[in-house]
This record gives structure tokens, C-alpha cells and sequence, in this order.
């Protein structure tokens, strides 16, 4: 199985099937079909209990928990899943908030990443968009640069160069054995956008 079949093997969710955009009730409001099925459940419990120091039931409390605050319609705080999950379970809040961020992020990045391949334009160019700042990891930073200096690359391209970086800085907190989840690194702050000239 290859990098891709396994990015995009249902951890975020299954877009198959009509999307009913007529449940939007006011002009801010998140339609249901653009948060459901978000989470696969199991698939993340897995994903957190092999990658961090929690049970298998903490792992799947803090995957339900994403599932819950994911897919809501009215939106969620990062800061309030971990208050919740940390009230609920009795883990230091510095691990909960590096799963919560991780995890959350994992998810978004492999919904985005799936919403381009599924637009079926192997030649569109895209970049890294985040902050540049003291607490951007150099994996982002370089990745950001590289894929920058070229103009753009296409989707393939550039999860081979965070591959390329995590494997690099693994010694640094760099995760390649997490790209299939899209994470070259712990607590990353970078998006995945189309490349734009101007």
C-alpha cells in the first residue's frame, strides 16, 4: 500500500455519498455534512495508543472526544477538549495537549489533503502556509523554504519533502513513521494550501 492509499484510507472520514447542504439554519453556521464523519473512532484510539504513553481506554476517550468537538456544527476549542479530557482522565496536561494538538491537526491536514486529491489535478501545485516563528520546528521551516524556492509542488512532492525533513530531524522530534497520518512532527502549525502566482 502505497503513502497516498494509506493517507487517504478513511482515518479523517468518508466523503462518498451526496452532501445535503440545506441544513445550514443561520448565515455562520456549519452545515453537518461539511463536519460528519470527520473521525474514524477506532482507527484514531489505534493511532493514539501506539504513538503516545496512554491505555487503549484513554486513547479511545480522547478519540471520541475529537469526534465529539470535530464534528459539531457550532465549532470547537482546542483548549476546551483538553480542559474536558483533562477533567475526564488522569493524564498531565502537557501530554494531553500534545495528543489533542497533534491528533486534531492530523485530522484537518488529512481532510484538506483529501479534498485536493479528490479534485483529480495531479499537476496542481501547493505549499506549506504557518507561522514563522521561535516555535516553528525546522522540518516546517526548511519544508516551507523548499517547496517555496521551486514555486510550488505537487501534492506527491510534497510529502515526500516532509518525509525527507522528519527523517532528517527525527532525532529532533521529526516523526516519519507518522506521514501516513500527515504528521512530520508533534504539535505542527503549517497548512497545506493550493500554490498561487500573482
Amino acid at each position: 500500500m502505497g503513502l497516498f492509499d494509506k493517507v487517504t484510507d478513511a482515518i479523517g472520514g468518508n466523503s462518498e455519498g451526496e452532501k445535503d447542504t440545506t441544513e445550514v439554519t443561520g448565515a455562520f453556521d456549519v452545515p453537518a455534512w461539511a463536519v460528519e464523519d470527520r473521525v474514524n473512532v477506532d482507527k484514531r484510539t489505534e493511532i493514539i495508543h501506539e504513538h503516545y504513553h496512554v491505555t487503549e481506554e484513554q486513547a479511545h476517550t480522547i478519540a471520541q472526544k475529537l469526534k465529539e468537538e470535530l464534528e459539531s456544527t457550532e465549532g470547537y476549542s482546542q483548549h476546551s477538549i483538553i480542559s474536558n479530557l483533562e477533567d475526564d482522565l488522569d493524564l498531565d496536561y502537557d501530554l494531553l495537549e500534545t495528543i489533542v494538538w497533534t491528533e486534531r491537526a492530523s485530522i484537518e491536514t488529512m481532510d484538506r489533503v483529501n479534498t485536493y486529491l479528490e479534485q483529480n489535478d495531479p499537476d496542481k501545485l501547493y505549499k506549506i502556509s504557518g507561522p514563522d516563528d521561535d516555535r516553528t520546528h525546522p522540518i516546517t521551516r526548511e519544508a516551507m523554504e523548499e517547496i517555496e524556492e521551486k514555486g510550488g509542488v505537487t501534492m506527491e512532492k510534497l510529502a515526500r519533502i516532509l518525509i525527507r525533513k522528519a527523517e532528517k530531524y527525527e532525532d529532533e522530534g521529526g516523526t516519519p513513521e507518522r506521514m501516513e497520518h500527515w504528521v512530520p512532527h508533534e504539535k505542527f502549525r503549517f497548512s497545506i494550501v493550493a500554490h498561487v502566482d500573482f
